[in-house]
């Protein structure tokens, strides 16, 4: 009987056998990487009937969301996009935005999500390791409640640099009407 047909049964239905796998098949899998750093050993020879496959690169979009400039989708493509890249392509921090306090929501399979705390303090400045972004992950980049008053205060000083002047008709002296 040849490989992959039905074998005969006694109950009037048949089965498929699975096919026997081909004795003259052999998977390579290359380390692409390192064939792009010049070692040498994997540089194979291909031969007529080889059949090449490269895997699909990553795509799609992630999600940025909470005190930034810029919220929206953002796409991947084909590239790796770390925190870092993905905040400054958003346009940095807003004035209420507290580092310290992001997180990143991460869908794993089709029903389940998983909750991780950032600080972003911390990954800037090196002491924490940065990540890599995949599809559909959401960032948000959190604030507390002193930060509204801290911006205002901020925003009350402000210092001229060199010679400024201000002219206020408030206080200017009086001038008669004619």
């Amino acid at each position: 009987m040849p490989p992959g047909a039905a074998a005969p049964s006694t109950g009037g239905t048949f089965e498929f056998n699975s096919p026997e796998p081909d004795r003259n098949v052999r998977i390579i899998r290359v380390p692409v990487q390192q064939i792009k750093n010049g070692d040498l050993r994997y540089n194979i020879v291909i031969r007529p009937q080889d059949m090449i496959i490269v895997p699909q690169p990553t795509t799609g979009e992630y999600y940025i969301d909470g005190h930034i400039n810029r919220t929206g989708v953002y796409s991947l493509t084909a590239r790796k996009i770390n925190l870092k890249q993905a905040i400054a392509a958003a346009g940095g921090f807003d004035q209420l935005a507290v580092p310290a306090q992001a997180e990143i929501i991460r869908r794993i399979g089709n029903d389940k999500e998983v909750f991780a705390r950032l600080n972003l303090d911390k990954v800037f400045s090196g002491d924490q390791p940065d990540l890599y972004l995949k599809p559909n992950d959401v960032v948000r980049v959190g604030t507390d409640a002193f930060q509204p008053f801290i911006a205002a205060m901020r925003n009350a000083y402000r210092f001229t640099y060199g010679f400024g002047f201000l002219y206020d008709r408030n206080y200017a002296p009086e001038q008669r009407q004619n």
